[in-house]
């Protein structure tokens, strides 16, 4: 078996530290959803989602699966999708985030697409 390349143990870390990050906003929120009506039940559903699909893309990733440059592309639409509920008049704001989010998750999608075919 060959050994993992530090990029994608790094990968597989960045992207468990963000599903845990993702079930923890989730847990506070529900806490707050429980003591203050005003919140919404929406934004919780797609922060745990979120932070699911990420938490699966860090196991595909680790196990060098085929199916985790989608899951990466996946995770990141959810992200910008979570974002823009948050800021829904910051349009100025998201813009340049979508398109370095964007960038960003391209880059990683073709990191992990060779990775993964140079494994099988």
């Amino acid at each position: 078996m060959l050994p993992r390349p530090f990029g994608i143990i790094l990968l597989a870390a960045a992207f468990l530290a963000a599903g845990i990050a993702g079930i923890a906003a989730f847990s506070m929120a529900l806490a707050a959803w429980l003591s203050t009506p005003g919140t919404s039940p929406l934004a919780q559903i797609l922060t745990l989602a979120w932070s699911c699909t990420f938490v699966v893309t860090a196991v595909l990733t680790w196990r060098r699966s085929r199916r985790a440059p989608p899951a990466l592309l996946a995770a990141t639409g959810l992200l910008l999708l979570l974002l823009w509920f948050i800021f829904p008049g910051g349009q100025l704001l998201l813009l340049p985030l979508f398109v370095v989010a964007m960038l960003i998750a391209l880059l990683g999608y073709q990191y992990l697409r060779r990775a993964s075919e140079f494994a099988a």
